[in-house]
Formats: C-alpha cells, structure tokens, sequence
C-alpha cells in the first residue's frame, strides 16, 4: 500500500500534523508530554479526539508559549464539564492557538450513520445466532491458556446451570467466562465454563455436577 512502519520518534520528527486516537490506558494517559512534544516539530499541528487524559496540559500549554507556530484542534479536555451547561475555563483551553470543540467529535453525521449501522448489525447477530458480538467488546481480558476449561452436556431444565455454579463456588472456582448453547429442539445443551482457581479436586467437583438427574456428562 505504499507505506513503511516507523518509530515514534520518526514520526513524530517528520509529520506536520499528528492525531491521536487512543483509548485511555494506564500506558497511554499522560503519553503527550514534553519528550513527545519536544520531537514534534515547531511549527506542527496536534489533534486530539480521543480522551483528554492523553495529554500532560502544562506541558503542552509550555510547548504552544514557546512555539508561536505551533497549534492544536481538540474534541476533549481534561476535567472537561460532563453536564449541558457549566462556566469552565482553564489556561490550555483558553489559548489563543488551541481549537476546541464540545466533546462532539462523535456527532457528525458520518459517525452516527455509522453507530447506526453497526448497533443494526450486532442486534441482527445476536437475533439470528442467539451470540453477543465481540468483536468490539472495549477493555476485554485476554485469553489465559492458563484457566480451566469444564464443558457440561446437560437437558434444558430448570436449576441445571444453578446446581454447576454452586459446586462451582463451593470449590472457591471463580467462573471467568461462560457460554450456554441449546441446541435444535431445545432438549439438549452444553454449558462452557473457563474457570481459574485451585482445580485439584478436578474428579470431586466432576462427581458432584453429575449428580444432577438433568446432567448428560463433564469433560475438561
């Protein structure tokens, strides 16, 4: 597609206008700061729609009084006002080269067409698959080969799920994920459990879950 990959200082040195667009983390809040602003050049441009967070305020504030060129767009400050209506200024937000909009970034026309359309597409999953999209679940842990994997094959009934959780929890097994699938007559299900906790009384547990008259069977 024409282009290469760079480090960040090689991007930031050489670009005349920088964007963020990040989500705030504990490895990204405070990431604009004078080392990142000292490689940006004098006379560039930074726009900011992701969180206010993201950027050290007095330290921009000190890059725009020392470089007369250089200006900033932003969508977002931090301590911005959350309510309708507030009196709130601060030195950042108030500069002369600092362009600011309300927190609006996401009420273009284009961006809520596109809400639209998205929020139209995960609905549609789940009515015809009966699953939760994913795809764009924010913050979602990553998978740990290191949780403990219970499938259990059981009839459609009432208590079968309460009856699993609570051996469960009576073996201190915090259940991290879980996934219950009926199947065509809504007669037979399996339930998926990634579990973490102490699993060594793996076989006791396994016993006690098949007690249950509507449980098929248990396999890890």
């Amino acid at each position: 597609m024409g282009f290469t990959y760079a480090t960040q200082e090689e991007l930031l040195t050489q670009s005349d206008i920088v964007s963020l667009h990040t989500p705030s983390t504990a490895e990204t809040k405070g990431m604009v700061n004078k080392n990142f602003l000292s490689m940006m050049k004098n006379n560039g441009v930074l726009i900011n729609t992701s969180r206010g967070n993201v950027i050290v305020e007095e330290d921009l504030l000190e890059k725009l009084n020392s470089c007369p060129d250089f200006w900033v767009g932003t969508d977002v400050f931090t301590g911005e006002p959350t309510t309708k209506e507030a009196e709130w200024s601060t030195p950042y937000s108030s500069h002369a080269r600092v362009y600011g909009t309300h927190h609006c970034g996401a009420s273009t026309q284009q961006a809520e067409a596109a809400i639209g359309v998205e929020a139209l597409r995960v609905i549609k999953k789940f009515a015809s698959a009966g699953e939760i999209d994913l795809e764009n679940t924010v913050n979602r842990a990553k998978k740990d080969e290191k949780l403990h994997k219970v499938s259990v094959r059981h009839l459609d009934k009432v208590g079968v799920l309460m009856h699993v959780m609570k051996v469960f929890a009576e073996h201190n097994m915090c259940v991290e994920e879980m996934q219950n699938i009926v199947f065509a007559g809504r007669e037979a299900c399996v339930a998926n459990f990634r579990l973490s906790g102490d699993f060594s009384e793996q076989a006791v547990i396994i016993e006690r879950i098949k007690t249950n008259e509507n449980v098929l069977d248990v396999s890890v």
